[in-house]
């Protein structure tokens, strides 16, 4: 049996799944490629793994509904932040030092090659 158009939560789609011994994941998954609208947790479409999974099946035609959607702003700056310490930096450091020793020795090989 398909899955006729309609509203659909997640413990229908459960139920849908258990009915016709289908994986309730995969049973939404499946009605997200349909869907003119969905509603969901905004972490599933910020956390890259999951959204390379699912948001790229949607339709592109469809409207996404955050919920909990209040918390995004601050979700994003966390995600996008960076917990730095001296260590990190002076690593940072050396790494920029040998990456400019090298560029440097290959500029020198260049303007001997051209000679």
């Amino acid at each position: 049996q398909a899955l006729t158009n309609g509203v659909y939560n997640c413990d229908d789609l459960k139920e849908f799944g258990k009915k016709n011994g289908w994986c309730p994941y995969f049973v939404a998954r499946h009605a997200i490629t349909m869907a003119d609208v969905v509603v969901y947790n905004y972490q599933y479409m910020l956390d890259p793994k999951v959204a390379g999974l699912i948001s790229q099946e949607m339709n592109e035609n469809s409207v996404v509904i955050f919920d909990e959607g209040h918390n995004i702003d601050n979700i994003c700056i966390e995600a996008l932040s960076v917990d730095l310490d001296i260590n990190k930096l002076n690593k940072a450091q050396a790494c920029i030092t040998k990456l400019n020793n090298r560029v440097n020795e290959l500029r020198s090989q260049d303007v001997d090659r051209i000679r």
